[in-house]
């Protein structure tokens, strides 16, 4: 294994916390979301939510599937040593739970599976070289020499969305509950949270506004290690501005959105202030003949490493996306999505 790899490794263990020291990023094999159109657009798409990736980035999109449909995604990250999936089911329903109308409801599952992860905590005697009870960070360096007598195990990430939208007045409403399970070697874990949204079509000429309450109840993962791990909420309100663009039969959608958090990230993300921080989202896709479509963007900066593509192609029933994310550790490793949406005709409302 290349040291490159071995780094990405030591990496995503800290993501994975099976300690309470890292519950800032409790729950991070979920924030990308899913939909390669989406991703294509820096993942600006929260004001836009209008294919089945909706119930990850705005349920309150449901309200407007005008029919059943189906999203499939896959993605590797760092090269191969991260595979992501993301499925998703959407379809609009004859009733309502407060009176509205244009109900639409979701089932959405997200899956991140890491092999021949490396652990080391049997090796905390040899690597406490002064026995004062703790490794330093010089310490930490002997495990390149201890390579061998490596544990290796798998982690499997999963959560599943049970989401729920409808109209009221001008506006969309919606929200999903989700269900958490991670496992990793030996360890386990169980959590349940909760995100509101709120989604209005043209309050201003061809202006949409979007807002999502992310982990609004706050979402609590219980570690069988008796660790309880808690992912904050989070507020992301967005806007997209929809332009028409008859001399070429298509259409030009831009969108932007800034995710704001409160849990001292400090510069790890782009802007920051005292515990608050936030990261702005900003895509755009131009659609030809209903048929091909052309995005790029940028996640969480302006950056060369935050630059996002895609391109996108309808064909009947199916529509085929694509979505480039850029080297962000520098490594020379990309990361590609590909994701398939189909819309069955013989699907119909309850």
């Amino acid at each position: 294994m290349r040291i490159s790899k071995l780094l990405i490794i030591f990496f995503l263990i800290s993501l994975v916390a099976t300690t309470a020291n890292a519950t800032k990023y409790a729950g991070a094999f979920m924030d990308d979301g899913g939909g390669a159109r989406a991703l294509g657009m820096g993942g600006a798409f929260t004001a836009v939510a209008s294919d089945p990736s909706a119930t990850y980035w705005n349920p309150a999109g449901l309200s407007g599937i005008s029919s059943g449909q189906f999203m499939i995604m896959h993605s590797e990250r760092f090269g191969d040593l991260v595979d992501r999936d993301f499925a998703s089911y959407v379809r609009p329903v004859g009733w309502s739970l407060f009176g509205g109308s244009d109900a639409g409801i979701g089932i959405t599952l997200i899956r991140l599976g890491i092999d021949d992860i490396p652990f080391t905590d049997h090796l905390f005697d040899d690597l406490d070289s002064n026995g004062d009870g703790e490794v330093s960070n010089d310490e930490l360096q002997g495990l390149f020499g201890l390579q061998d007598e490596f544990r290796y195990e798998s982690d499997s990430e999963l959560a599943l969305f049970l989401s729920y939208a409808e109209n009221i007045s001008d506006w969309n409403f919606g929200g999903s509950i989700k269900l958490i399970r991670q496992d990793i070697g030996d360890y386990s874990s169980v959590g349940i949270g909760c995100d509101l949204a709120a989604l209005r079509p043209n309050i201003w000429r061809s202006l949409s506004f979007g807002v999502k309450l992310q982990d609004i109840t706050t979402t609590y993962l219980s570690w069988s290690t008796g660790v309880n791990e808690i992912i904050t909420p989070a507020v992301i309100p967005a806007v997209s501005w929809n332009q028409p663009l008859p001399s070429f039969n298509g259409n030009l959608i831009v969108a932007s959105s800034l995710e704001t958090r409160f849990d001292n990230r400090g510069e790890v993300d782009q802007f920051s202030a005292g515990s608050t921080s936030a990261n702005l989202h900003f895509g755009a896709e131009l659609g030809l003949r209903d048929r091909v479509y052309l995005r790029a963007g940028f996640d969480s900066g302006f950056e060369a490493a935050n630059r996002t593509a895609g391109v996108g192609f309808k064909l009947r029933l199916f529509q085929v996306d694509y979505a480039y994310g850029d080297d962000v550790l520098g490594i020379d490793e990309l990361t590609h999505r590909i994701s398939v949406t189909v819309t069955p005709s013989t699907f119909s409302s309850y």
